[in-house]
């Protein structure tokens, strides 16, 4: 029995989508690329030519790549100010949606994203990758595992080696979602 083809759209084919998503759903077996938008066409072509099928659909405006139905999971891998927009549309056209981090620039968006998916009862992830290293899926199974006994403090702690990027729109306040 062969296992169902996921096809997926990618929304924003820039640096993260580059560096890490597109290679690594490339890797999937039952994973094919079949679609890819971007503001900058030219990016969209590359990615579709590097990872696409040979039939996938390049798009500059993202609402016309979620009018394909054929499509059952997007990658929002664009600025942090369009996260929940981009979302949320996917969501309402019938799409799962993967979306890398952070989720939205405050509560109120993040909100707007959940209740999508609750409403239109669609998967909704965000790449919040740490929660699946081994370390962290070992913690979260003891706590479910009440060794700890209630909890009423936690802290984490992250650090980057690679400082912070000075590369794309990292350092813009608008596509950040600073400065509205």
């Amino acid at each position: 029995m062969s296992e169902k083809i996921i096809r997926v759209g990618i929304i924003g084919c820039g640096g993260i989508a580059n560096g890490k998503h597109m290679p690594s759903l490339k890797k999937v077996e039952n994973c094919q690329m079949v679609a890819f938008c971007d503001i900058i066409l030219e990016r969209a072509e590359k990615a579709k030519e590097e990872y696409g099928t040979e039939d996938a659909k390049v798009y500059e405006d993202y609402k016309e790549l979620l009018k394909d139905e054929s499509i059952d999971v997007v990658h929002v891998c664009t600025p942090n100010h369009s996260h929940s927009f981009i979302t949320v549309d996917s969501l309402e056209s019938g799409k799962h949606v993967m979306c890398e981090k952070p989720m939205a620039i405050n509560s109120a968006e993040a909100k707007k994203m959940l209740d999508a998916a609750e409403r239109t009862g669609k998967l909704l992830t965000i790449g919040y990758q740490s929660r699946f290293r081994p370390d962290s899926q070992f913690m979260k199974q003891e706590a479910l595992a009440d060794t700890f006994g209630d909890i009423y403090y936690a802290k984490a702690t992250a650090i980057r080696r690679r400082a912070v990027p000075t590369w794309g729109v990292f350092l813009n306040e608008y596509e950040q979602g600073a400065v509205l």
